[in-house]
């Protein structure tokens, strides 16, 4: 009907809620509302504003940050759950704060900003994050494609940008596949085959004890106990003990250094081949003929053969300057 006043909250009138009007009532505006509602009651009172919501980030802190830097502010977030992740420029740091505070008043969902510190790195592929506002810890729930995962994100690393690119690959597994998660982190790819093909068998592996922490809880949740089999341990060990030769499918989610775990991965393949999904970053403008030609020939190094390619290309631009891109090809 367009009868409430926006920009007012509702307040206590003599014992009943007040919604303040736009204008005077019509008599069939009156009516329509004492059906509705029953007995109501018309009569003057202050109501107190609502302050309007900055419209972005720019919005948010223009008055506090110097105009110069305001093209600086970061254009993007990494969203886990209901923590926000961020990156900016040096000229920003005395204003770190004040940047966290205005991503807070545009972003209602989201409890805590993070900053990113550092890069990705060691052997548990962590990265140092610093508060910069917000409360609570670094523990949250993301949701994705109707899967929950739990994760600590100062102690498990997680992309909350490769959800479409997981519902890719999870589409092509078939009933029966065995597929093994060779970098699985707190189960991302791994639940979500699990989900979407019940019939299929997933070794989610990774060496971080608090990713398989949070793996084993996420199974749990998502109700694919059984179906998705976690693995503690070094990927090239347990390529050559528990899941040698067992794979029609193999996952290599490790864009950093995937190449160097191509000789357990095709230890894990089964002896007449399947499918290898390969992450890796690139130049920008990289020629995609050339990465394929890469895979290829290390591929041949350990005396597997790409049958095919089904799929090359780039996924996501981490900087200016560099992207990552995923390769799928048959290989026996």
């Amino acid at each position: 009907m367009g009868l409430q006043y926006d920009g007012f909250r509702f307040r206590r009138v003599s014992g009943l809620v007040g919604i303040p009007l736009a204008g005077p009532l019509s008599a069939q505006n009156e009516s329509i509302l004492r059906a509705e509602l029953g007995d109501i009651r018309l009569e003057e009172a202050l109501f107190e504003t609502v302050p309007a919501r900055p419209r972005n980030l720019r919005d948010a802190v223009q008055t506090i940050i110097p105009s110069k830097l305001l093209s600086a502010l970061p254009r993007s977030l990494d969203v886990v759950g209901d923590i926000a992740i961020t990156e900016f420029s040096p000229d920003l740091e005395p204003y770190s704060a004040e940047v966290g505070k205005g991503i807070l008043q545009i972003n209602p969902h989201i409890r805590l900003v993070l900053k990113k510190t550092g890069e990705v790195a060691g052997m548990h592929r962590t990265r140092e994050l610093q508060t910069l506002a917000g409360s609570g810890g670094m523990e949250t729930v993301h949701r994705e494609f109707g899967c929950s995962y739990r994760v600590d994100v100062g102690t498990v690393y997680f992309n909350p940008r490769l959800g479409h690119e997981r519902r890719r690959v999870a589409n092509q597994v078939l009933p029966h596949d065995v597929v093994v998660d060779m970098f699985a982190g707190v189960g991302p790819y791994s639940i979500l085959i699990a989900k979407l093909q019940p019939h299929a068998k997933v070794y989610a592996l990774d060496i971080n004890p608090s990713a398989v922490k949070y793996l084993k809880d996420n199974i749990l949740a998502n109700g694919v106990t059984g179906r998705v089999i976690p693995q503690l341990g070094d990927t090239r060990h347990l390529a050559e003990e528990s899941i040698r030769l067992t794979a029609d499918r193999v996952i290599m989610n490790l864009p950093s250094s995937a190449e160097n775990f191509l000789d357990a991965a095709s230890h894990i393949l089964k002896i007449d081949g399947g499918y290898i999904h390969f992450y890796s970053f690139a130049q920008r403008g990289v020629d995609l003929n050339a990465v394929k030609e890469q895979f290829r020939t290390s591929l041949l190094g350990q005396k597997r053969r790409v049958k095919a390619f089904s799929y090359c290309n780039v996924i996501r631009e981490i900087s200016p300057t560099r992207v990552q891109i995923a390769v799928e090809a048959l290989v026996n």
